[in-house]
C-alpha cells in the first residue's frame, strides 16, 4: 500500500460519545491506538463465533464483558478437547 493512502474506518456515533472520546481520548493518536486492537478483537470474535458474537453486541440486555470470558472458557475447553 502507498504511503499516501490511509483507510479510514467512519461510521456516525451519539454527540455524548463524541463528548466522552474528546475527555478520555485526550493524547494525539491515543484514539487510534485503543480502538484499533478493539476492532482486530472483535472481528476476530465474529470470525471465530460468527453471529453468536453478533447478536451479543447488538443485544443491549448482555453486557459484553460477561460475554467474553464464557467465549474464552469456550476457546480453551475446545483446544483441551473437552467439547
Amino acid at each position: 500500500m502507498s504511503d499516501i493512502y490511509k483507510p479510514k474506518f467512519a461510521f456516525e456515533i451519539t454527540e455524548e460519545q463524541q463528548l466522552r472520546a474528546t475527555r478520555i481520548f485526550t493524547t494525539y493518536g491515543l484514539r487510534k491506538a485503543i480502538m484499533s486492537p478493539i476492532l482486530d478483537e472483535v472481528m476476530d470474535l465474529i470470525e471465530e463465533h460468527g453471529h453468536l458474537v453478533v447478536a451479543v453486541l447488538l443485544d443491549k440486555s448482555t453486557p459484553i464483558r460477561t460475554v467474553v470470558p464464557s467465549l474464552a472458557e469456550a476457546d480453551r475447553r475446545s483446544k483441551d478437547g473437552n467439547d
